[in-house]
């Protein structure tokens, strides 16, 4: 059950429980208030009570239930308790993963099992979700633009420079290295310096994952400082990227660099317009031919106190694209140094990696797709200077021909899906069949679970296999590994074991991620527990889960099919291009 005994002062809160467990908050409430010799808190004056871990061990076990405590959970507990604050434990982690520090020898073990990024990733995941804080909502779609407009896995020996001007922990440098492959160079800057230190750390463990025999290391380096109002760095970057924060009062107007800093060769950002001094700062790191990616609030593409740097972005060719995108919560502008340009491109995301392709292919050749649109200069300088995506691609006419053909293949798949055949299910009584997890299968030879990304000399297709994605929908589907992306996990399967069978376990009883990250994704696959069944009962059952898994996805494609419709008839509708036969 566990690694070894814990120790007297290891505690832990109903949260830390409840992971353990694998199960959900709202089942360790219940075990809490149902089950009358669960375990006092020791510590109750704190905002979330605190209990001992060895207590709860031994009431797991009573009850029988199965705790999942691995030496780096222990080894957390005990820092945290050690430390005020969860900042001063992941610091004190930090130090032993270089070495220093009484947990330096207990860390150097525990990476003779697991790679040392992946158990760092571990341990910062740990330290927010005690902080009770997330991964902020734009690092993703950042680190997809960002490789969408660089060259996504640019696997070359000398990579690009990277540079994030308010790196945080590294969320968003550690997001973007992942997408493009091995850098060049990392670097960063924050206010603080221990979060700098912890992004320097993690970079440093990240890119040595990518490095292979005598290959060179990327140059890592953070410094501490306010970004806004410090010098310049010397180097220039072939790609900024950046998460600023949002809605800063007292972000320095008053004490900026006067004189011909670059960062002010577009103007000087109005003292309510702070995230424009973002953008200008970003766009002043780029070397020739580089690109800064820089989250913005939508209310920046439109405010009148910013339209006149807007306009000198645009004037310049400095403003190239503009993506409206939800799952970031506001836009994403894409930066360039001065060139010639006679149009923006503006996005919703959907589309925006073809969409960038041809509009950098041909920079003056118009775009018009229901998720693209690029829009001439000349419209945009009016009094307003409003760069908002919305504006223009509400106004992208749909074709009637298109249209036609659109309405006819989403007949079809309607059809196709109203002739599925679909199971019949009578009841029963539920059963209490042994039962064994999938890291048992695993270490067996039954099934892999590995990252997904295409194995080298496989067929890009690849075999079938169950998807699981740990922070996006649906969680669990069948598919061709060569669809996994890097952030999902693909599980393929002997002849022993019925695939759709693992598919529906899964399905069944996947432990939910705490936080919107795929960190610790794997050990929540390996933990799912499932009957031992015969091939055949698996088969049988599987089928069933397969037929609806097919349905599932189906309905999930026509829907979006539908959506794409509606949204090209609107269009066509409204600029009268297309017409309603009678």
């Amino acid at each position: 059950m566990t690694s070894r005994d814990a120790g007297p002062g290891e505690t832990i809160t109903l949260t830390d429980l409840a992971r353990l467990a694998s199960v959900g908050r709202n089942a360790v409430s219940n075990w809490r208030r149902r089950e009358p010799d669960f375990p006092a808190p020791v510590d109750d004056s704190a905002r979330r009570p605190r209990f001992s871990l060895s207590a709860l061990e031994s009431w797991a076990l009573a009850h029988g239930r199965e705790l999942q405590v691995t030496g780096a959970d222990r080894l957390w507990f005990r820092l945290a308790a050690a430390h005020p604050t969860a900042e001063a434990a992941l610091e004190a982690v930090a130090a032993a993963f270089g070495g220093d520090g009484e947990p330096a020898a207990e860390v150097k073990a525990l990476t003779a099992d697991a790679p040392a990024s992946d158990l760092f990733e571990f341990f910062i995941e740990r330290a927010r979700e005690a902080a009770g804080i997330g991964v902020p909502p734009g690092i993703a779609p950042l680190a997809d633009i960002a490789a969408a407009v660089s060259g996504e896995h640019t696997h070359e020996r000398i990579g690009k420079t990277v540079y994030d001007p308010a790196c945080d922990e590294g969320d968003l440098l550690a997001a973007v290295a992942a997408k493009i492959g091995p850098c060049r160079a990392l670097d960063g800057q924050d206010l603080s310096g221990p979060r700098a230190a912890i992004a320097a750390k993690r970079l440093r463990l990240l890119d040595g994952k990518f490095r292979t025999g005598g290959d060179e290391g990327a140059r890592i380096g953070t410094r501490t400082g306010d970004s806004l109002l410090s010098a310049l760095p010397e180097d220039r970057y072939d790609l900024v990227v950046c998460d600023p924060p949002f809605n800063v009062k007292d972000w320095g107007y008053d004490r900026l660099p006067d004189g011909d800093d670059p960062r002010l060769a577009y103007g000087t950002p109005p003292r309510t317009e702070p995230e424009l001094a973002w953008a200008l700062h970003c766009t002043a790191l780029l070397a020739p031919g580089g690109h800064a990616v820089v989250r913005m609030p939508a209310q920046v593409a439109h405010r009148r106190s910013g339209r006149r740097i807007r306009s000198e972005l645009l004037r310049w060719g400095a403003l190239r694209a503009v993506v409206d995108s939800p799952e970031a919560k506001a836009h994403i502008w894409i930066l360039t140094p001065r060139g010639e340009t006679t149009q923006l491109l503006v996005s919703n995301g959907r589309d925006f990696r073809e969409a960038w392709l041809n509009f950098t292919a041909a920079p003056d050749a118009p775009i018009a797709t229901p998720d693209s649109v690029t829009v001439p200069l000349m419209r945009l300088w009016d009094e307003d200077v409003d760069v908002s995506p919305a504006v223009y691609l509400a106004s992208t006419p749909g074709g009637a021909d298109d249209l036609a053909d659109a309405v006819a293949r989403m007949a079809s798949r309607l059809q196709a899906v109203a002739g599925q055949e679909l199971p019949r299910f009578t009841g029963g009584a539920e059963e209490s069949a042994p039962e064994t997890s999938l890291g048992d299968l695993e270490r067996d030879g039954h099934l892999v679970v590995a990252p997904g990304t295409l194995v080298p000399g496989e067929e890009p297709a690849g075999p079938r296999c169950v998807i699981v994605d740990p922070v996006g929908e649906p969680p669990v589907r069948i598919g061709l590994r060569g669809e996994a992306t890097e952030i999902q996990w693909t599980v393929s399967c002997e002849p022993t074991v019925d695939l759709a069978w693992i598919a529906a376990a899964l399905s069944a009883r996947l432990p939910a991620a705490s936080k919107r990250t795929a960190t610790g994704a794997k050990r929540r696959i390996l933990s799912v527990k499932i009957p031992r069944l015969t091939l055949a009962e698996q088969q049988r059952r599987g089928a069933a889960f397969a037929r609806l898994e097919a349905l599932r996805s189906a309905l999930a494609e026509a829907g979006q099919q539908a959506e794409t419709l509606a949204a090209e008839a609107a269009a066509g509708l409204v600029s009268g291009a297309v017409k309603v036969e009678d």
